[in-house]
């Protein structure tokens, strides 16, 4: 299955952008940890320098969490494939599903056909036997049960 070559230069172009967020935020982060903080710092100094820390954090999470979120789609799109429109593959799903459903009957016919033989056997009839008032007869499972006869 070929993929669109522009959906996964996309995709690289968002690995990229990612890396490179959680990259700037982790310097981002690291500098203002490390900025040098004198004895002489107020109150509000110490508030703000938490406080943007803890955005700081708060950015560096958000992008590892995107990151994730792209890594999880890459491998949905590996292992499942990609979404296909509505109608895309309509007519293979038919015949598959019809050759599928062609091989049940199969097995069923010749299940049927060994069970209805042994019956027909132990009743002495050719083609047609009747054990308490139920009469079987030999045919084809195509799948659409007929109607049963008018009386």
């Amino acid at each position: 299955m070929e993929r669109d070559q522009s959906a996964s230069d996309n995709l690289q172009e968002r690995k990229n952008i990612l890396i490179a967020e959680v990259m700037t935020s982790y310097r981002d982060l690291l500098n203002h940890a490390a900025a040098e903080v004198n004895s002489s710092a107020s109150t509000g100094q110490a508030a703000y320098s938490s406080m943007a820390l803890e955005i700081m954090m708060s950015g560096l999470i958000k992008s590892t969490q995107d990151l994730l979120t792209l890594t999880r789609q890459l491998r949905e799109l590996w292992v499942i494939g990609p979404l296909q429109a509505p109608g895309a593959h309509d007519v293979a799903a038919e015949q598959g599903m019809a050759r599928d459903a062609a091989q049940v009957f199969g097995m069923l016919n010749a299940l049927r056909d060994g069970e209805r033989a042994k019956l027909m056997m132990a009743g002495g009839a050719e083609g047609r036997a009747s054990i308490g008032g139920v009469v079987f007869e030999r045919g084809e499972a195509d799948g659409m049960p007929r109607p049963p006869p008018a009386a």
